[in-house]
C-alpha cells in the first residue's frame, strides 16, 4: 500500500471510529426521544422548529467547509502559511457578520417561514414549534462558525476533533431529556442549542492554538475571500436546494396524520446510520488528498483514488441496505418500541425505512461524488443536477403521496438521490477520462453476490429477530455471512482493508516485540 493510501485509510478508520462514537449516542439520543415522546405532536413540533436554524447554519457552514479545504491548501502552497492565514481570518471575520446578520433576520421571519414549513399545523402544535424555534435559534450562529473551523482542521488532516465535537451535541441533548423531562419542549430546545455552542467552543480552542498571535480580520475585499463567496454562492444554492428538498416532504408530511414527520425521521435515522458511518468518513479523509491531486493535475492516481473510495463504501453500504430492507420493522422494533413509541408508530416508521432504503447506496456516493467536483472548484455542475433532482422529487411527492402517503414520500426521495448520483457519476467520468470502470464494475459484481449470499442467511434467521438477542443473533449471522462471502469472492476493496488491517497487527506485534525486548534487557 502507498504511503498516501495507507495515510488515507488510517484517517478515514479514525473518523469512522469518532463518527460511529457518535452515532451511537445519537441514536441513544433518538431512542430516548422515542421512549419519552414518541411519534407525537410534540416530536413533530421540535422536528419542525429546527428546520430554520439548521438550514441557515447548513447553508452558510457546511458551503464554507467545502470551499474553504482546496483554496485553503492552494494558498498554503503557493503562498505559505502567512498568508493563508491572513486569508483564513478574513473569511472567519464576514462569517461572524454574515451569521448575526442571518440570526437578526431569522427571528424576523420565523412565524412566516414556519407557516409555509408546516402549513398543516395549527393550534398547539404551531405554538411550539414557534417557542422551540425561538430558543434553538442561535445555534444557527455557533454550527455556521464550526463550519469554517471544521474546514481549517481537515486541511491540516485533522479529523478526529471535529467528528468527536459531534459528541458533545448528543451529550447534552440526552443530558437535558435524562434531568428535565418535565419540560420536554425545554429539554430539547436548550439540549440542541447547549450542545451547538459547546461543539463551536471546542474547535475554537483548538483552532487558538493551531492560530497563535493571529486575529480575526473584518477585510472584505480580501482575495481569498473574493475566491471563497464566489465559489461559494453555486454550493450555497446546491446545498439550499438539498435543504429544499427537505421541506418539501415536511410540507406533504404535516398535511398527513400526527406523527407522520415523526416516523419519516425516525426512519431517516436509522438510514443515516451507514450513510455517516462510512459515507462520510471516506469523503472527508479523501478530501485533501483529491484536492491536491487535482491542484497537481496527477489524474491517473485521482481515477484510482476515487474508483477505489466509492468501491470500499459500497462494500459497506450495500450489506447495510440488503440487512435493513429485510429487517426493517425488526430493527425499528429494537431500537424505538418501547414507551410511547407505540406498534402503530413501528409500522409507519418501518414503512417509510423500506422505501428510504431502495436509494441509500446512491445517497451515500453523493458525499463521494460531490467532493470530486468541489476538488476541482466546480460548484455549478452539482448545482444544477440538484435542482433537477428537486423538481423530479416534487414531482414524484405529488404523484405517490396520494396513493403511498408517507411512503410515497420516502420512495420520491430515493428516486430523485438515484437519478442525481448517475446524472454526476457520468458527468465526472467524461471529466476525468474514466474512473476505471471495467475494474469498478467487476468489483461491484462481487460485492453484489456476497450481499445476496448474506440476504438467505438473514432470511433464514429472521423469525427468530422478533425477540432483542435473537434480532442481535440474526444481525450478527448476517454480518458473519457476509465477511465470508467476501474473502471468498476477494472484491479488491476487501483486499485492501485486510491488506491494512494485516500492516495494523504486525505493526503493533512488532512494537510489542521491541517493548518485551527492551524490558529483557534492562
Amino acid at each position: 500500500m502507498k504511503p498516501t493510501q495507507e495515510s488515507i485509510a488510517r484517517a478515514t478508520f479514525v473518523v469512522f471510529l469518532a463518527n460511529f462514537s457518535s452515532r451511537f449516542l445519537g441514536f441513544v439520543r433518538e431512542v430516548l426521544i422515542a421512549h419519552l415522546f414518541g411519534a407525537r405532536a410534540i416530536t413533530d413540533s421540535y422536528l419542525v422548529a429546527q428546520i430554520l436554524p439548521a438550514t441557515i447554519a447548513g447553508l452558510i457552514g457546511g458551503a464554507l467547509t467545502t470551499v474553504f479545504i482546496p483554496l485553503f491548501v492552494e494558498e498554503r502552497q503557493i503562498k505559505g502559511e502567512e498568508k493563508a492565514w491572513e486569508g483564513a481570518g478574513a473569511v472567519l471575520g464576514a462569517s461572524v457578520v454574515y451569521l448575526l446578520c442571518a440570526l437578526g433576520g431569522a427571528y424576523l421571519v420565523s412565524p412566516y417561514f414556519l407557516r409555509l414549513v408546516a402549513p398543516g399545523f395549527s393550534g398547539e402544535r404551531f405554538a411550539l414549534a414557534l417557542s422551540m424555534s425561538s430558543i434553538m435559534l442561535p445555534s444557527l450562529f455557533f454550527l455556521g462558525m464550526l463550519g469554517i473551523f471544521t474546514g481549517i482542521a481537515q486541511s491540516y488532516r485533522v479529523f478526529t476533533l471535529p467528528a468527536l465535537a459531534g459528541l458533545l451535541h448528543n451529550v447534552c441533548l440526552i443530558a437535558f431529556l435524562a434531568f428535565a423531562r418535565r419540560y420536554p419542549a425545554m429539554s430539547l430546545s436548550l439540549g440542541n442549542l447547549l450542545g451547538a455552542f459547546l461543539q463551536f467552543l471546542i474547535l475554537a480552542l483548538f483552532l487558538r492554538r493551531l492560530w497563535p498571535g493571529q486575529q480575526i480580520r473584518l477585510s472584505f475585499s480580501h482575495p481569498l475571500l473574493r475566491k471563497v463567496w464566489t465559489l461559494m454562492i453555486p454550493i450555497f444554492l446546491g446545498t439550499g436546494v438539498g435543504y429544499l428538498n427537505l421541506i418539501v416532504d415536511r410540507i406533504f408530511a404535516s398535511l398527513l396524520p400526527v406523527g407522520t414527520i415523526a416516523a419519516l425521521n425516525f426512519a431517516v435515522r436509522v438510514k443515516e446510520i451507514p450513510t455517516r458511518l462510512f459515507a462520510v468518513a471516506i469523503s472527508q479523509s479523501i478530501y485533501p488528498t483529491v484536492s491536491s491531486y487535482v491542484a497537481e493535475k496527477k489524474m491517473e492516481p485521482l481515477r484510482n483514488l476515487f474508483s477505489r473510495s466509492l468501491e470500499t463504501l459500497w462494500l459497506f453500504v450495500l450489506p447495510a441496505s440488503v440487512g435493513l430492507f429485510l429487517l426493517s420493522r425488526e430493527t425499528v422494533c429494537f431500537l424505538f418500541e418501547r414507551g410511547a413509541f407505540d406498534q402503530q408508530a413501528t409500522i409507519t416508521t418501518s414503512q417509510a425505512l423500506s422505501f428510504y432504503l431502495l436509494g441509500l447506496p446512491a445517497t451515500a456516493s453523493l458525499d463521494v461524488v460531490g467532493r470530486m467536483f468541489y476538488a476541482f472548484q466546480d460548484t455549478q455542475t452539482p448545482v444544477k443536477v440538484s435542482v433537477m433532482g428537486l423538481v423530479l422529487n416534487i414531482v414524484l411527492n405529488v404523484l405517490f403521496v396520494r396513493r403511498l402517503a408517507h411512503q410515497g414520500l420516502a420512495l420520491a426521495t430515493s428516486l430523485s438521490a438515484t437519478f442525481m448520483f448517475l446524472v454526476l457519476l457520468e458527468i465526472l467520468r467524461r471529466r476525468m477520462g474514466g474512473i476505471e470502470g471495467k475494474m469498478l464494475l467487476k468489483n461491484l459484481g462481487k460485492i453484489l453476490l456476497a450481499c445476496g449470499g448474506m440476504g438467505m442467511v438473514v432470511l433464514l434467521f429472521r423469525p427468530l429477530s422478533v425477540h432483542p438477542l435473537g434480532y442481535l443473533g440474526t444481525v450478527g449471522a448476517g454480518a458473519g455471512s457476509y465477511a465470508l462471502f467476501v474473502l471468498l469472492l476477494r472484491p479488491r476493496s476487501g483486499e485492501r482493508i485486510r491488506e491494512a488491517v494485516g500492516n495494523w497487527w504486525r505493526r503493533m506485534f512488532q512494537r510489542l516485540l521491541r517493548q518485551t525486548n527492551k524490558r529483557g534487557l534492562e
